[in-house]
């Protein structure tokens, strides 16, 4: 339970009807002395960077850097100026003039795609431009600087959200070893003054992911595994020695892109993510010890400062973490927390937030909850997690009646879930899925987010996916998952895999871009189908520009993508096959678009559902396996329930049963071998009934209230 300053009747009220076990004393509040005589766990935050600001004002040379670049200008004559800070909010960088060097600063170009020399640009410290020199007249260009991050993003984030007006928050950089040294004097001292505290909540450790502000302090560009936030001359130099090359401002803000997690990463950027994670192993290490050493638990929270600390890998077990928690918002979410490795306690924390952008006249945190619990809970069905809490103002939650009625619901359902499974996975169908892409398991669960986001009217602090969620569809379904990187096939495909999904925009990260142009892992994805195994695409799958057709494995699909080279070529006829085992699903499911320029390649492939001539969904046989194509796959029950099934088909495994389904979609039901007692709940806002299928054959009618579920 989350507390607040002069708040210790709000929470005294939640922590008893929500039955809460732990309270934590939230950033920028200290713990009401009411609620340490309950006798719970106190949970004390601290993100140790931006723990002293008295300290961290008198020291801007520590203040952790960035690259940014300047939006492309044209060139009318051959003199051009361009402002470096024109786009972006004043208040959040400055400017590192004297960084202005040509060793660390950088014009392009971007016409030519070629550096200006540095002769031929200068900085002027007046205007906070720089001046390009001899510029040719029609070509754009764009200015590469350091800046010093002057306002931390959460910081800035709460004064905009929440209406603070305290002075704001800066950060340090912990690479500096003035700056090490002094923090760790100064986390000594916070630990002997929080003798009460029984879990350090660290939150989180070094670096903040990337977010820019612009002068309306909206988000021009959001990265929330972003590595841009962690430059000092230092880290440069070190890298340099460790690697054998330095690393130039064009690698960290390539074109304008900022190395975004949606493109196909560099060999380079790749090598900076690996020298950031070392350090910020070296660092989360040294913090767990001191906590260790004080007789504590720690916590580390997977948000705000967390780059670095990639819980797909063994970096939180090696730093000595004790519980891992991360924010959840639908099942995608709750996999990302749920499926790391290691033997840390995983807790989630729940939205809405209770701030006021939510909690206040005319909110609606209930229907906003009620949502994403939903999605969360069938996910939870399949990895359980540990523990559940919430964040922000307890009094604000309790203007709202009947949503503190619904989390006491949800907290229930939760500790049925718990006692039901034993905290153990449920039983999954034999069907082991890898999910492939550019990144593989470093970003498994990370929402693959495609062209309609962009357009997607959201709130900027919670995850919502516009256009296709094939990802949110697995979250929930009784298949294991793993995410594969596209490099790790060169030599074939993982024989413990029965089908491969690739879903994607074309030419990102989740699609794979031009690592389709690698000849071997085509040839391996041909060769693990043609031998049996499944492949599922969804969007732009295994796209490739430079082939002779649009999908790399056209072939494989038995559909391709009309990009407008071929459209002399007339398309194969086609009918919607409705005899197919995927048929009646398909024909009901919901894709999301109408025009998806598909095409089948041959007359051999099976067309489920399309939108005129626009292939929706497909089915092919390639040698001994099969393939299905989703032109795109938002999430509902009835989706998911298609995926499912594809899955199964795509694997040759339609014909068995599958025990401890429903036959109606929006139910979903988990069997826990350990214990030996199953669940089914209604994934939907309506009454839902249906038969349960048991490994015997015989069956099991339930009926379920909206959101409800049942134990047996």
């Amino acid at each position: 339970m989350p507390t607040e300053k002069g708040g210790g009747a709000s929470a005294l009220e939640l922590i008893r009807r929500w039955g809460a076990d732990a309270v934590r004393d939230c950033d920028g509040t200290a713990l009401p002395s009411e609620l340490l005589e309950l006798g719970l766990d106190v949970y004390s935050t601290i993100c140790l960077v931006r723990a002293d600001e008295e300290w961290t004002r008198a020291h801007p040379e520590y203040w952790p850097m960035k690259y940014l670049s300047t939006t492309p200008a044209p060139a009318f004559g051959e003199t051009l100026e361009i402002p470096l800070l024109e786009r972006l909010h004043p208040l959040k960088y400055e400017i590192r003039e004297d960084l202005a060097t040509p060793s660390l600063w950088q014009v392009m170009d971007r016409t030519g795609e070629l550096p200006v020399p540095h002769g031929k640009w200068v900085y002027d410290p007046a205007k906070k431009a720089v001046r390009v020199l001899g510029a040719c007249p029609g070509h754009l260009y764009s200015v590469s600087f350091l800046a010093t991050v002057a306002w931390d993003t959460t910081s800035m984030y709460n004064h905009l959200t929440n209406g603070w007006t305290r002075e704001r928050v800066r950060s340090v950089d912990p690479y500096y070893p003035e700056v090490w040294n002094y923090l760790f004097e100064y986390f000594d001292n916070w630990l002997a003054d929080h003798p009460q505290t029984t879990i350090v909540r660290l939150t989180s450790l070094a670096y903040h992911f990337n977010v820019d502000f612009d002068h309306d302090c909206r988000d021009v560009f959001r990265d929330w595994t972003g590595y841009q936030e962690c430059v000092s001359l230092k880290a440069l130099d070190d890298f340099e020695a460790q690697f054998g090359y330095r690393l130039t401002p064009e690698d960290f803000v390539d074109a304008g892109r900022n190395n975004a997690t949606g493109g196909v990463p560099s060999a380079r950027w790749r090598d900076w993510m690996s020298f950031v994670q070392r350090f910020v192993l070296r660092f989360g290490r040294e913090l767990c010890q001191r906590v260790h050493r004080a007789g504590k638990r720690a916590a580390v929270f997977h948000g705000d400062h967390w780059v670095g600390l990639e819980p797909f890998t063994d970096n939180p077990t090696k730093m000595g973490i004790d519980l891992h928690i991360g924010a959840a918002e639908d099942g995608v979410a709750l996999r990302r927390v749920s499926d790391t490795p290691g033997t840390m306690a995983k807790e989630l924390r729940l939205y809405p937030y209770f701030f006021p952008d939510v909690f206040r006249e005319g909110g609606d945190p209930l229907t906003e909850s009620r949502g994403d619990w939903l999605k969360i809970r069938r996910a939870l069905l399949r990895r359980p997690i540990d523990r559940i809490g919430w964040g922000g103002y307890p009094s604000l939650a309790l203007k709202f009646p009947a949503f503190c009625d619904w989390v006491a619901t949800l907290c229930d359902q939760f500790r049925e879930i718990l006692d039901t499974s034993g905290g153990t996975p449920a039983l999954d169908i034999p069907v082991r899925v890898g999910v492939l892409n550019a990144w593989g398991t470093p970003r498994a669960w990370i929402n693959s987010f495609g062209r309609d986001q962009k357009f997607f009217e959201k709130r900027t602090d919670v995850v919502e996916v516009a256009g296709s969620n094939l990802l949110e569809c697995l979250a929930g379904l009784p298949v294991s998952v793993r995410f594969i990187a596209m490099e790790e096939i060169r030599d074939g495909v993982p024989s413990d895999i029965d089908v491969l999904i690739n879903d994607g925009d074309a030419f990102t990260a989740w699609s794979g871009g031009d690592l389709w142009g690698d000849e071997r892992i085509a040839s391996a994805v041909r060769s693990f189908v043609a031998k049996g195994g499944g492949f599922i695409g969804c969007r732009g799958p295994t796209a490739d520009p430079t082939s002779d057709r649009f999908f790399r494995l056209a072939d494989v699909l038995g559909v391709d993508y009309e990009d407008g080279r071929g459209i002399q070529n007339v398309p194969v006829s086609f009918s919607i096959d409705r005899t197919h085992s995927l048929a009646a699903s398909a024909n009901s499911a919901n894709f999301g678009i109408v025009e998806s320029f598909v095409f089948p390649r041959t007359s051999a492939t099976t067309v489920l559902a399309s939108a005129g001539k626009h292939i929706l969904c497909s089915a092919n046989v390639y040698g001994e396996g099969r393939s299905v194509y989703f032109a795109s796959l938002p999430y509902s029950c009835s989706n998911s329930r298609l995926l499912l099934q594809s899955l199964v088909w795509a694997a040759g495994r339609e014909s068995e049963r599958i025990p401890w389904m429903a036959d109606n979609p929006a139910i979903d039901v988990a069997f826990f071998p350990t214990t030996g007692r199953m669940i089914a709940v209604n994934s939907s806002n309506d009454t839902q009934s249906g038969t349960i299928t048991l490994p015997d054959g015989t069956e099991r009618n339930v009926s379920l209230p909206p959101g409800g579920q049942e134990m047996a």
